[in-house]
């Protein structure tokens, strides 16, 4: 007797049970779902591999000499992006059960695969990014583990501290990816000599001798020691630490693209340094279409930028701003006589 009224007392409970978790059921996916998106040792992932429903990849890996994308230099800050994004996403919401299967159903035509590697040859986590929220502060995702499986339902994330959407961060964009430096010698000790060489006006060309510190040395086309104007000299040398390009040259057709390089240069910089040679000719670019100067007169050549050929293979556009410093005239940087001070 007894036991058959413990046995009446559990089912109660269990009964009771069941009618709390219906009553207090608010339609979610969270429970029992892979929710895990966060990569807490950025420091120990070693490759990125993005890939787009349209067949677009975007492999990074991290190298010796920094990050790579597809083979080539990525640039540095768009990566720490991406570490930064893995370190502090979070769930920002579960999608409701009855919007689960409309998310899904999107997110298998759109959704782009990110593959987390730390050390392995196996991803350790996948990333199924979709699209945006109704409200633009979330980004549907799925979560899939290898070893462990894909999650069954997708989750609205966000990162701590950012308001907007992530899934823009994911693309296969490879011209945004690759890294827009020219010239890169942080430390300056590392190169031993500049050349500029214009083809135009030979006279006008000059190389320096750089030892380290205060040894800068000026010379001209003939190799002759040239009085210099410390200031000028020590700008171009400083002007070769970080110079960037503006963007790829993706507008011109190939016969406009082959003209360009078949062109004599306008300046040709060399830069030796411990690193070995590096070679940038420089080429006039034509105005933009209707374009006028000061004076409102049509011009002949842009003059806020010109090409440069980089790795001998990339035709970039650059700003004269910058450049101009570095692939400026002999004598701009002799020194003036005292009375033309």
């Amino acid at each position: 007797m007894k036991k058959r009224a413990l046995l009446l007392v559990l089912l109660a409970g269990l009964g009771a049970l069941a009618w709390w978790l219906w009553k207090h059921n608010t339609g979610s996916t969270f429970s029992g779902a892979l929710t895990d998106f966060a990569v807490a040792d950025t420091a120990s992932v070693d490759r990125i591999f993005i890939a787009e429903k349209s067949g677009g990849t975007a492999d990074l890996r991290r190298t010796s000499s920094g990050w790579t994308v597809n083979g080539m230099p990525a640039k540095d800050f768009q990566v720490a992006l991406l570490l930064k994004t893995f370190k502090l996403v979070e769930l920002r919401a579960p999608v409701p059960k009855s919007m689960e299967g409309n998310v899904l159903r999107v997110m298998t035509g759109t959704a782009r695969k990110v593959e987390i590697y730390q050390g392995g040859s196996k991803p350790s986590k996948i990333w199924w990014v979709g699209g945006s929220s109704a409200d633009h502060y979330g980004t549907y995702m799925v979560l899939e583990v290898p070893g462990r499986g894909r999650s069954e339902v997708p989750f609205e994330m966000g990162m701590a501290g950012f308001t907007g959407v992530l899934n823009t961060r994911f693309h296969t964009i490879i011209d945004d990816w690759r890294s827009s430096r020219v010239t890169y010698y942080p430390t300056l000790a590392d190169i031993s000599r500049v050349e500029v060489e214009i083809p135009g006006d030979p006279s006008q060309g000059y190389n320096i001798a750089f030892k380290g510190g205060d040894s800068l040395v000026l010379h001209d086309g003939l190799g002759r020691v040239v009085p210099m104007d410390t200031l000028r000299v020590q700008d171009v040398m400083l002007a070769l630490r970080n110079g960037s390009f503006e963007g790829f040259e993706r507008s011109l057709p190939p016969a406009g693209r082959d003209s360009v390089l078949h062109a004599q240069p306008w300046y040709v910089l060399r830069i030796t340094s411990t690193k070995g040679v590096q070679r940038i000719p420089f080429w006039r670019k034509k105005p933009m279409a209707g374009e006028k100067g000061m004076d409102f007169n049509p011009v002949t050549e842009d003059v806020n930028r010109m090409y440069a050929l980089i790795n001998d293979t990339a035709l970039v556009v650059v700003q004269r701003y910058w450049w101009d410093r570095v692939t400026r005239p002999l004598s701009s940087l002799e020194a003036q006589p005292a009375s033309q001070r």
